[in-house]
């Protein structure tokens, strides 16, 4: 992930998951994950995606 993080510069994480209000992102993985990740987001409709699409538009 840091390699990830180093050649990309910025890493934003999709999670269809964080669609539903009691996700957490308890696992492991996720745990080592979130510190290198730039926008952790929902992708589970078409409105999360729209979201999303602004947020790049300020980048």
């Amino acid at each position: 992930m840091l390699t990830l993080k180093r050649k990309a510069g910025r890493v934003i994480w999709l999670n269809p998951l964080l669609g539903n209000p009691s996700y957490e992102p308890l696992t492991r993985g996720m745990a080592a994950a979130l510190p290198l990740v730039d926008h952790f987001a929902a992708a589970h409709n078409l409105a999360s995606l729209q979201d999303l699409a602004g947020h790049l538009r300020l980048r």
